[in-house]
């Protein structure tokens, strides 16, 4: 099916959202470049259909969808032919979504479908998760206490232990990728969903191919919410699973502190304060925390990957261990 025409002239930072003509490169206020803002086919394959999109990244768009075959939603992810141009991408490409595809997990979203696009770039179809995006929870609550944010933490570390141990790692994992589906009066932990890994790299496992399954987000390249990044993807090095926790970590403190660890309204200073600057002490916004959780939060912050707690599962451990000294 051909594309259909959208505002194919325009195009938009992703940190402002402001838009401008043709002939404009670089934003004049977040100085990071443009994007396009692609025209896209209105159904794929002739069966997933796009009907609105939920969120716009610089290499990639997520649209709420639905299945027209097995009649259920879905959401989709597009990924930019422009994310794509390094005739590699392809094939690392193919076999991450297919690792991830294979993977089944109570804690992940379910992927359902992924291909090459014929106009360019790529898309994965998977489960639509019904429940409250946890951004939408830190906006209500506004600052958790430790009995509500460290049983959350836990299972989301867990979640990401056991995608890490089958070699997948996330590399945007922020609040709007986690999902809270409504709770399970018969489960005494809360539930999660993880949603929207990047596709980028896969970590180690059977499927893991020393230069064959690699990087696949350009450097220079970021998400549209960099706040969660790893000082070593600002630097636009590999990213294993000590990415994503620190990328846990930001929300943890986050969570407790009712603010984000580091606070910039441009990119470049964001940058330069996740590379260079120590975060505040969680007590100063919440003197209740007691200093081991504050540690371990900390912990997962540091700048040098070795400095992290080296897997997802240490992280819950420490977390679990430090409860019980609040």
């Amino acid at each position: 099916m051909s594309p259909q025409p959208k505002s194919g002239n325009l195009r938009e930072c992703v940190s402002c959202k402001q838009c401008f003509g043709p002939g404009q490169q670089l934003c004049p206020n977040c100085f990071i470049e443009l994007v396009t803002v692609e025209a896209t086919p209105h159904l794929l394959n002739e069966r997933y259909r796009l009907d609105r999109i939920v969120t716009r990244g610089a290499s990639n768009l997520l649209f709420a969808g639905f299945d027209v075959v097995d009649e259920q939603p879905v959401a989709i992810k597009l990924i930019r032919a422009g994310a794509m141009l390094d005739p590699r991408a392809n094939d690392r490409f193919l076999r991450e979504a297919e690792l991830a595809a294979g993977f089944k997990h109570p804690g992940l979203a379910e992927i359902f479908a992924f291909g090459l696009l014929d106009e360019g770039g790529a898309y994965v179809a998977f489960e639509l998760t019904p429940g409250t995006l946890l951004r939408s929870e830190m906006r209500r609550v506004g600052q958790f206490t430790v009995e509500q944010a460290v049983p959350l933490l836990c299972v989301i570390a867990g979640v990401l232990h056991d995608a890490h141990c089958a070699g997948l790692v996330h590399r945007d994992l922020k609040p709007e990728n986690i999902i809270l589906p409504p709770p399970d009066p018969t489960l005494e932990q809360p539930r999660v969903k993880l949603v929207d890994f990047s596709f980028g790299r896969v970590s180690g496992g059977q499927a893991y191919q020393p230069g064959k399954t690699a990087r696949l987000q350009n450097i220079g390249q970021l998400p549209s919410r960099p706040a969660y990044l790893s000082p070593e993807q600002f630097l636009g090095a590999e990213a294993d699973p000590r990415a994503d926790i620190f990328s846990l970590g930001v929300i943890a403190y986050e969570m407790l502190a009712g603010q984000p660890p580091f606070k910039a309204s441009r990119v470049g200073e964001l940058a330069g304060k996740v590379l260079h600057e120590r975060p505040a002490s969680l007590r100063n916004f919440n003197p209740e925390i007691s200093v081991v959780i504050e540690a371990e939060i900390l912990r997962a912050l540091e700048k040098e990957p070795h400095n992290r707690q080296q897997h997802a599962a240490e992280f819950k451990r420490e977390l679990q261990n430090a409860l019980h000294w609040n």
